[in-house]
């Protein structure tokens, strides 16, 4: 597992939205499950009440839901491939995000967004 911002250098958010292209070079994901506790954008509401326990969303469906968000406060993401957890995206306070995968996976997200510090 590592740990990364949440927030950039420039103020630029990274959210799912950022780590779709990511995700993608890495695995293929047929589900995601997902629990959100909050979150903003359109449909944030929704997205919210629909998810107050583990939701599972087919890949298209969950990027058509989450297309709007634009920053996960608190929410839990497990990215599933061929019925199996591969990935597993944690947004913490709107602070950092824990990411967990392969090896490759957590260095590349590592170096592209960079390890949150505690301030």
């Amino acid at each position: 597992m590592v740990t990364i911002r949440q927030h950039g250098s420039n103020g630029e958010l990274f959210d799912i939205s950022s780590f779709l292209t990511d995700i993608d070079r890495f695995v293929r994901p047929d589900t995601w499950t997902i629990v959100i506790d909050e979150c903003m954008g359109d449909r944030a509401v929704e997205i919210q009440q629909l998810s107050s326990s583990d939701h599972t969303l087919a890949d298209c469906a969950f990027r058509s839901l989450y297309h709007d968000i634009f920053q996960t406060i608190d929410g839990h993401f497990v990215v599933l491939s061929g019925g199996e957890p591969v990935l597993e995206l944690l947004a913490v306070d709107s602070s950092f995000w824990e990411i967990s995968g392969t090896p490759a996976f957590e260095s590349h997200m590592l170096a592209k967004y960079g390890a949150w510090h505690r301030a």
